[in-house]
């Protein structure tokens, strides 16, 4: 049930779609995840919506939500090594194209797994900002 769940999610994250054709159940499960993301880091919810809009401010608590949703999914360790077959093995098809590109293009580096988070989504959003969103 989990990864049927991650996939689910990192399918409606990583194709961007809009909250209208999200089921009830999978909103629910989106929103249990940010908040406990949210919870863990402290992170606001104004840095989320401007990192949508391609405004990164590096702040820890930024770094750190991304590396929690990214772990929730499995694709991302404690250590920060990033599980880029695995990323892409999650995605359906129409997106495993933008997947391979994203791990060829983005290296996943930093001095902690927040770091190699926060650089693999800042990555992700220059590669193709209209594929991006975080929730």
């Amino acid at each position: 049930m989990f990864k049927l769940t991650s996939l689910i999610l990192l399918f409606c994250v990583s194709t961007h779609v809009f909250a209208d054709d999200i089921p009830e159940e999978l909103k629910e499960m989106i929103k249990n995840l940010h908040n406990q993301c949210v919870g863990e880091t402290g992170v606001s919810e104004a840095a989320i919506a401007d990192a949508n809009n391609g405004k990164f401010n590096g702040e820890e608590s930024l770094k750190c939500y991304m590396k929690c949703l990214m772990a929730s999914v499995g694709i991302i360790d404690d250590d920060g090594v990033f599980d880029g077959e695995a990323f892409v093995d999650l995605l359906p098809n129409s997106m495993k194209s933008h997947g391979e590109k994203l791990v060829k293009a983005c290296k996943p580096e930093g001095s902690n797994a927040c770091d190699v988070a926060y650089n693999l989504n800042l990555c992700n959003y220059n590669l193709d900002p209209s594929k991006y969103t975080l929730y």
